[in-house]
C-alpha cells in the first residue's frame, strides 16, 4: 500500500537488461579512433606530397640554368631609361653549403648562384647587397668577391653597394672590397681582418684515459693538426705559412678595394673589431646610415634619376611545416655527423671568432 513515507514507483525496464557495448563511451572511443587515425593518414600524404613537390621544384630550378633566381619586385624593367638594382642578402657565417632542406635567403649559396646568374643579365646594373655577417670559409668568401667582380667586369657602369648589418667582419668584410660604397649602421661592428686555421689538442687528455690514436699517413705531414697527438712544431710552421700567405692576400685585397696604403691597413689587420665610427674614421666604410637610405647613391652611381631605379631580389624562403621539418632534420643530421665522424676544423677560415 502507498503511503506518503513509503511511495511505489514503477519497476525500471532497464533493470536486468544486457548493455550493449557499442554503445556510449565505447562507441565514440572507437569512432574518435578511426578518425584521428584517417586524420593522421590524410596529413601524412599532404605533408609528403607538399615536400615532394619542393623538392622536385627545387631540383628542376637548379636544372634550368636559364630561369632567374630572382625577380622584379619595384618598377617596371621596360621604361626607357630603367636600372635594375638586384638586392641580395648575406646572412650568417659564410660556408658553401646549403642551409636546412632548400636554400633560404640569406644563405651566401643561394647569394652567389643570383650573384653569377646576374653576371650575363643584361636588366641588371647594381647590386645592392646587405650582408650581416661574421664571416666564415676562406674558399667561398673568396667565391663570392670573385662574383661580384665578374659582375662589375661584365658590362661597363656596373656597381656593387654593400649595406652592413649587425656585423660586417672577417671573410664579410673581404667580399665587401668589391662594392663602389660600403654602408654601415651606427651599431656595426666592421673589420677583423685577418686569417685563422681552428684547431684543438686533446692528447693529454687522451693519454690520461686512455685513449690512443691509430691513423695511418701517408706521409708525416699527412696528419697535421691531429687533435689526439702532441702538437708538432713542424706541423704548426706548415700551417702557419699557409695562413700567413691567406692573410697577405687578405690585406692587398683590402688595400685595393679601399685605395689604402698596405702599411696603414696592416696596421689595422690584427684581428681587431672596429666600431662604424671608427672604420669609418680609418676609411674602412664610406659612410654610416640605412639601407632606406640609400637610394641617392644608388642613382648617383648608376648616373640616373631615383625614380629609374627597378627593384629585383631573390624570392623569399619556403616557410611552413615543410621547411621547419626539413630544415630542423638537416641540421640535427649535420650536427651528428660533424660530432661522431669528423675532426675539429683545420681549414683556413675568415671568420671573427
Amino acid at each position: 500500500m502507498e503511503t506518503p513515507e513509503n511511495p511505489v514507483f514503477p519497476p525500471d525496464p532497464t533493470v536486468g537488461r544486457k548493455r550493449n557495448p557499442w554503445r556510449r563511451g565505447y562507441f565514440f572511443g572507437v569512432a574518435s579512433g578511426c578518425l584521428g587515425a584517417l586524420l593522421l593518414l590524410v596529413g601524412g600524404v599532404i605533408l609528403g606530397f607538399y615536400l615532394l613537390m619542393g623538392g622536385v621544384h627545387a631540383l628542376l630550378g637548379e636544372m634550368d640554368p636559364t630561369q632567374r633566381p630572382y625577380h622584379v619586385v619595384e618598377g617596371d624593367p621596360s621604361e626607357d631609361g630603367a636600372r635594375g638594382v638586384l638586392r641580395v642578402e648575406i646572412s650568417g657565417v659564410i660556408t658553401g653549403s646549403e642551409r636546412g632542406w632548400s636554400a633560404a635567403a640569406g644563405n651566401d649559396v643561394a647569394a652567389l648562384r643570383a650573384i653569377e646568374h646576374a653576371i650575363d643579365d643584361d636588366d641588371i646594373q647594381a647590386i645592392l647587397l646587405v650582408i650581416d655577417s661574421p664571416g666564415g670559409g676562406v674558399g667561398p668568401s673568396d667565391a663570392l668577391y670573385h662574383a661580384l667582380e665578374r659582375f662589375k667586369l661584365a658590362r661597363p657602369g656596373r656597381v656593387v653597394v654593400v649595406q652592413a648589418g649587425d656585423l660586417l667582419a672577417s671573410g664579410a668584410y673581404y667580399i665587401a672590397m668589391q662594392a663602389n660604397w660600403v654602408n654601415a649602421t651606427p651599431t656595426t661592428v666592421v673589420g677583423s681582418i685577418g686569417v685563422i686555421m681552428p684547431g684543438i689538442n686533446a692528447a693529454g687528455l687522451a693519454q690520461k684515459i686512455g685513449l690512443s690514436d691509430s691513423s695511418v699517413a701517408s706521409g708525416p705531414s699527412k696528419d697535421l693538426g691531429n687533435p689526439l697527438k702532441p702538437v708538432n712544431p713542424a706541423h704548426t710552421a706548415i700551417q702557419q705559412a699557409v695562413v700567413d700567405a691567406l692573410y697577405d692576400r687578405f690585406v692587398g685585397i683590402v688595400a685595393g678595394g679601399r685605395h689604402l696604403p698596405e702599411s696603414d691597413v696592416r696596421a689595422l689587420a690584427d684581428g681587431r673589431i672596429l666600431s662604424a665610427r671608427d672604420a669609418l674614421e680609418h676609411r674602412l666604410i664610406d659612410g654610416i646610415g640605412y639601407e632606406d637610405g640609400l637610394d641617392a647613391k644608388l642613382a648617383e652611381l648608376l648616373n640616373c634619376p631615383e625614380k629609374d631605379l627597378v627593384r629585383y631580389a631573390p624570392p623569399k624562403s619556403r616557410g611552413g611545416l615543410g621547411t621547419l621539418l626539413g630544415g630542423f632534420s638537416a641540421e640535427v643530421g649535420r650536427g651528428a655527423a660533424e660530432t661522431l665522424l669528423q675532426q675539429p676544423p683545420s681549414t683556413p677560415q675568415y671568420l671573427l671568432r
